[in-house]
């Protein structure tokens, strides 16, 4: 078979080929969007008390959490969505198991945070939030953030410690109240 055989026949299939795929094509439809509700939120009022007022008002029994806390990060599960199989993708973080850094709070409505993160010692004030979940937010402390202060029931861990969305739990140091 001469060299022009060859690629007669080469391109023959090729040709073949082709035209096969492009007749089983489909055309792509752009996929449409749903429309996002705008959530709007009621307005927060302020409360007209000063922050170190606030704290020691004596309204709500705090107490318990007066005293020195080893903190760590909890493991946790989230999920992201997975938008091309439209479906949610469960995540697992573990952990860091460590004891990484300290915080104080004392009753006379301030707090020392030892912080891991930034390898600061944080001194500032708290204040009573009203939240009997979180009833002690610490003012400007870890990455400048507030921090709120709320009781566990979890075995072993005494506070958790949170800022919206990071948190730790915190283990009471025997002899640190």
């Amino acid at each position: 078979m001469s060299i022009l055989n060859k690629t007669s026949v080469v391109l023959s299939l090729a040709f073949t080929i082709f035209s096969s795929i492009s007749a089983n094509a489909q055309e792509i439809k752009p996929y449409k969007a749903k429309e996002i509700e705008v959530y709007k939120g009621q307005e927060i009022k302020p409360t007209g008390k000063k922050q170190g007022q606030v704290a020691r008002d004596g309204k709500q029994e705090v107490s318990y959490f007066f005293g020195l806390y080893n903190y760590w990060v909890p493991g946790t599960s989230y999920t992201v969505p997975d938008y091309t199989n439209k479906t949610e993708v469960l995540r697992t973080s573990a952990g860091t198991g460590v004891l990484p850094g300290s915080i104080r709070i004392d009753g006379n409505g301030s707090y020392t945070w030892n912080s891991s993160w930034d390898g600061k010692i944080i001194k500032g004030s708290w204040r009573l939030t009203g939240d009997s979940d979180y009833p002690i937010e610490l003012m400007k402390a870890q990455e400048g953030k507030n921090w709120k202060i709320g009781k566990s029931n979890d075995e072993g861990v005494a506070i958790i410690v949170w800022n919206g969305s990071t948190w730790y739990n915190g283990k009471r140091i025997k002899g640190g109240k």
